[in-house]
């Protein structure tokens, strides 16, 4: 179960990756400032990571919406901090490439959204952790 469950969250992970990544690129060459683009792109990118999560990645968990959506904010909140605390971390004193440690220090926070999204914002109010 918690390997498929693993899968899914990859699979969803991907795709919402993806959706940011076009979303940002068509807004800058829109000429939109990029951050601007890129949090216009990260929102709707956490709108289809959500609704991806809810209905397939843990499809089989019984929970709240409301409650849920707050704590896969926060869930998501908590992995772009991380994410960019650990990256310059890797930058600075790292001997890896740029690109190296920035799939390292992505890799390394996916692990840690699985975690979180399974055991607190997807977990329903009588599972077991």
């Amino acid at each position: 179960m918690m390997w498929r469950q693993l899968l899914r969250f990859g699979m969803v992970g991907l795709f919402s990756t993806f959706v940011h990544m076009v979303i940002g690129f068509l807004l800058i060459q829109s000429n939109w400032q990029p951050v601007m683009a890129n949090l216009i792109a990260f929102t709707i990118a956490f709108l289809i990571s959500f609704i991806g999560h809810l209905g397939f990645s843990f499809a089989d968990q019984d929970v709240s919406l409301s409650n849920t959506l707050w704590k896969f904010a926060l869930v998501a909140l908590i992995g772009l901090a991380g994410n960019e605390m650990l990256l310059i971390v890797l930058l600075f004193v790292g001997d890896q490439t740029e690109i190296m440690s920035l799939w390292t220090s992505t890799g390394c926070i996916a692990f840690l959204s699985f975690a979180l999204s399974k055991f607190w914002a997807f977990r329903g109010p009588a599972q077991p952790r």
